[in-house]
Order: C-alpha cells, then structure tokens, then sequence
C-alpha cells in the first residue's frame, strides 16, 4: 500500500530507467571531474576520522561500553566488506580489456587499466583508502572504549579504597 492513500489498492511504482554505454570519450571528459570528487570526499572522511581520534585521545568520546561494542562491530563489518571487495574485484579491475592488437585497442585498455588500477586515481586505490578510514575509526572507537573501562576501573578501585563497595 502506497503511504498516504490508506485504499491499499496502489501499483507500486516501476522504474522505466536504462542504462547507456559510456564511451571512452565520456569517461575521459568526466574522468577529472570524479578524481576530484573522490579527492574531497578522501579529505572529508580522513578529516572525519582525525576528529573522532582526537575525541578519543581527549577523553571527549564518550559512549557506555554497549554502545561502543555495537558501533566498533559495525565499522569493522564495513572495514572488513570493502577489505573484501578489493580483494574480490582487484585482479578482475587489472585484467587488461581485449579490444583487440592494434594500437587504438591496446591504447584503449590501458587507460581503462589506469582508471580502475592507477595508483593515485583508480577504483582499487579508492578502496584501499576507504578501508584505511574505516581502520582509523575502528581503531579510535577501541581506544576510546579502553580508555572508558580503565576510567571506570580507577573509579572503583578509589571508591573501594575509601570503603565502599562496588
């Protein structure tokens, strides 16, 4: 039933979309503009990371134990999805494309190899670096979760000392 119309006699909407081949001149004419995205969003997401590490070192980071073990679980899932996609897709991305022997064809592949695989701009380096941020959070949250239990271990063991109990 379609929200709002409360007769639960509604189709559901069905996409008409199509997908086009993109030709190597598109790809080349947008090649620049998708490096720089991937640039700013890299920046945005270490920037991202850096901040919530900082949180962490100054004790600003405060989640109770529950909620930093499910948040770690989930960072690390995601860590570990993209760390299995670049294994998965790494050797297929660097399969040069059979377009055939002459000059053109073998011109034309090496630069969809360079677009997947190239060392500062492919797909398997955006994942890679992905997989590096992910790392980077996971790893403030666990700092941040450690931090929390010797805080609360200190509390106890001062609030034992003075005679009470825990």
């Amino acid at each position: 039933m379609a929200e709002g119309t409360g007769t639960g006699t509604e189709t559901p909407a069905v996409s008409t979309a199509t997908t086009t081949p993109i030709t190597a001149e598109q790809l080349a004419a947008v090649k620049p503009v998708l490096q720089q995205q991937m640039l700013v969003d890299k920046a945005e997401a270490s920037h991202a990371a850096a901040k919530l590490d900082q949180a962490a070192d100054n004790g600003k980071l405060t989640l109770d134990e529950d909620a930093a073990d499910a948040l770690i679980k989930a960072v690390e899932h995601a860590r570990d999805q993209v760390m299995d996609l670049w294994k998965r897709t790494s050797d297929q991305l660097a399969t040069p494309l059979q377009f055939g022997q002459n000059p053109v064809a073998m011109a034309i592949s090496a630069r969809f190899s360079e677009l997947a695989v190239g060392e500062d701009s492919g797909a398997a380096k955006a994942l890679l670096d992905l997989f590096k941020v992910l790392d980077d959070i996971s790893a403030a949250l666990n700092k941040n979760r450690e931090n929390a239990r010797n805080a609360d271990e200190e509390a106890k063991q001062g609030f034992n000392k003075a005679g009470g109990s825990w």
